[in-house]
């Protein structure tokens, strides 16, 4: 959704059954940051398992691109697979970089940008 100020991301969660993303094959050893691919000037993102308990997201952000600022559904835990980025956390900047982690609190207010091309996992615990 555009506006007259920016960009608004919304995120609803409705009951749904348990959903693993057919790109994952049982039996079969992959890495989460080949799952999904960099795109010019987009943020690209994939749903790994989607239920109501939770939502593994990979997402990959060309250089600049940038998450507006939003609120946490649950507790979640970033997980940087690729590149590096800056998530602004209750309005303190955090740098993270491929192989680092960081924990959102529920209805925590953050933005990702990504400063080089940036992917990442996203864990999400529902209520």
């Amino acid at each position: 959704m555009r506006t007259a100020q920016g960009s608004v991301n919304t995120e609803m969660s409705v009951r749904k059954e348990s959903m693993m993303n057919e790109a994952i094959k049982a039996g079969e050893v992959f890495r989460l940051r080949d799952l999904i691919s960099y795109e010019e000037d987009k943020i690209m993102n994939m749903a790994v398992v989607d239920n109501d308990k939770m939502k593994l997201v990979v997402m990959a952000f060309d250089e600049g691109t940038r998450l507006s600022e939003h609120a946490a559904p649950g507790e979640a835990i970033v997980f940087a697979l690729d590149g590096e980025g800056v998530i602004e956390y209750e309005g303190q900047e955090h740098l993270i970089k491929a192989g680092e982690n960081f924990h959102f609190a529920k209805a925590a207010l953050h933005s990702v940008k990504a400063t080089k091309k940036f992917k990442m996992a996203l864990i999400i615990a529902l209520d």
